[in-house]
């Protein structure tokens, strides 16, 4: 929507009143003149009031601008939010996990919670860091540019890092997948289990899931807590208690998934096999979290007994 200025204002006040109150005030006897007197300055004392509102907001909005990039980093911070740190001009090869610890004038201080690659670059300079979708005036962002000051690493990787604070930021596609979001989850079911798809037994289906959404399970306790967030053809997201979760799953952890989904057009469940790795952990207060699941292989059925499944890489 357009902004409607100042000078607009003054423009409405000038015909709508000004303009008027003059032809009133000429057709008025002498003796009338204390009462125009009067009725101007009233005229000119509404606009400064309201030329001195117009200009104190559009003061604390340009203020707003330039704490905005201090505040978002600070509730980064302040909630733990986790970034993945990559390449800055390419930005599909995530290089690390990292959280923000400390925010100085000059720089941010990180430490590195997962290590996916960034010692064995033999460069640093600029590095991009994204984050989950921020909401702001000018638009939603998820992303910053960002120059490494320090780097502290060892033989089994790098464990904390420096770098100059962000000067802007921005918004990039990074999802190849569209995700779409469960509204009713009485029409999917969801299993998952810790392990790897390196055989073609289908016996752990028979086990006690891990992890258990809308599946009626009765050794799967406390799946009635969880909920499929969304689902796409890449991947899932799962939100679930700390208490079920702690201690069981973490960054790159393989698991198999098996999911139910409703088919509407033939009116019955349909089962889909995948396997995949949990891409995030990310607490959503202190009682829940949520685990990004992403689809590594797509499983099939390979006999009407369900013993076997052949593995075919997304």
């Amino acid at each position: 929507m357009e902004k409607i200025s100042l000078q607009f204002f003054l423009d409405k006040i000038d015909s709508a009143i000004a303009v008027p109150a003059m032809k009133i005030f000429k057709a008025l006897p002498p003796e009338s003149m204390p009462i125009i007197l009067t009725t101007a300055g009233a005229i000119g004392f509404l606009a400064a009031l309201i030329a001195y509102l117009m200009l104190r907001s559009s003061s604390r909005k340009r203020d707003g601008g330039s704490n905005y990039k201090k505040n978002l980093i600070s509730d980064f911070k302040d909630n733990g939010i986790i970034l993945d740190l990559a390449n800055s001009e390419s930005h599909e090869n995530v290089l690390a996990r990292a959280v923000i610890t400390d925010i100085k004038e000059d720089r941010i201080n990180l430490e590195i919670v997962d290590e996916m690659g960034l010692s064995q670059q033999s460069e640093f300079g600029q590095i991009l860091m994204m984050f989950p979708p921020e909401k702001t005036e000018t638009g939603s962002v998820n992303n910053f540019k960002t120059t490494i000051i320090s780097l502290e690493c060892k033989k089994e990787g790098c464990s904390r890092l420096s770098a100059s604070l962000p000067r802007s930021f921005s918004s990039i596609i990074r999802r190849r997948h569209k995700r779409k979001r469960v509204i009713d989850q009485q029409f999917i079911r969801v299993k998952i289990w810790l392990g790897k798809p390196d055989t073609d037994d289908a016996s752990f289906a028979d086990s006690i899931p891990d992890l258990a959404v809308n599946s009626y399970d009765p050794r799967s306790g406390g799946h009635e807590d969880n909920e499929v967030i969304n689902i796409s053809n890449g991947g899932l997201a799962v939100s679930t208690p700390l208490i079920l979760s702690e201690n069981k799953f973490d960054t790159d952890t393989d698991v198999l998934i098996n999911i139910f989904m409703f088919n509407f057009r033939q009116k019955i469940f349909k089962p889909y096999w995948y396997a995949g790795k949990i891409r995030t952990v990310e607490n959503i207060d202190r009682k829940s979290c949520r685990l990004g699941v992403g689809f590594t292989m797509s499983g099939t059925i390979r006999d009407e007994n369900e013993q076997f499944i052949d593995w075919t890489e997304i």
